[in-house]
């Protein structure tokens, strides 16, 4: 019982964060972009296929979010909540414009979009108290491991090493975008795929309970 409980309270908690294919949409754009850029620049460059990929994500993440609600239902969520994510976005949202203009500019030899999506993967541990964060390590390890790999990736020109060169991309920027578009589609799934298995569990709790 305590074991559904729990469950229960992590789905509640977390809900929002548990329906990772409305993150797919963000990174299918991220990497069709990255791709894109590969193959077209300069000032003539005609931008209309990145738009049209733009609104179909845009419509894809629309039947998501019909597809949670209609599927798995709503939870309700408090005025503080919803003001921190609206304030948590909008400041990863400035933060991510300045950190594209530190790119696109050259002004420090690092990749500071990647730095700032990596600290995207960690925002919850500041919303949690320290004694909670091992909780969070066990359930989110994904999160944990992408937001190591892409900051270990945008600090390696401070020694030195260009990998975007290795891998045939003509810059750092395009290159961090395509990696962090993988990674978001990857761990957006992996979440979809836990909320799937913690439902699972708590109806299967339930239906124990029942005997």
């Amino acid at each position: 019982m305590q074991d559904r409980f729990s469950q229960i309270q992590f789905i509640t908690a977390n809900y929002s964060r548990l329906q990772g294919l409305r993150a797919v949409p963000v990174g299918i754009v991220a990497v069709f972009v990255s791709i894109w850029a590969l193959y077209n620049h300069g000032p003539t460059t005609n931008l209309s296929a990145p738009i049209l990929v733009a609104l179909a994500a845009a419509l894809l993440y629309g039947l998501t979010d019909r597809y949670y609600n209609h599927t798995f239902g709503q939870i309700k969520r408090t005025t503080r909540q919803r003001t921190v994510e609206l304030v948590g976005s909008v400041i990863f949202g400035a933060l991510g414009l300045l950190a594209f203009v530190l790119d696109t500019t050259e002004v420090i030899p690092i990749s500071c979009v990647g730095l700032v999506f990596a600290i995207s993967f960690l925002e919850y541990f500041s919303r949690a108290a320290p004694s909670e964060w091992g909780k969070i390590f066990s359930r989110f390890p994904e999160n944990i491991v992408a937001a190591i790999l892409i900051l270990v990736i945008s600090l390696l020109p401070l020694f030195g090493i260009s990998w975007w060169n290795a891998l045939g991309i003509r810059s750092q920027v395009v290159g961090i975008l395509l990696i962090v578009g993988i990674v978001i589609i990857l761990t957006g799934i992996w979440g979809h795929i836990r909320l799937i298995r913690a439902l699972a569990f708590v109806e299967t709790k339930s239906d124990d309970n029942a005997f």
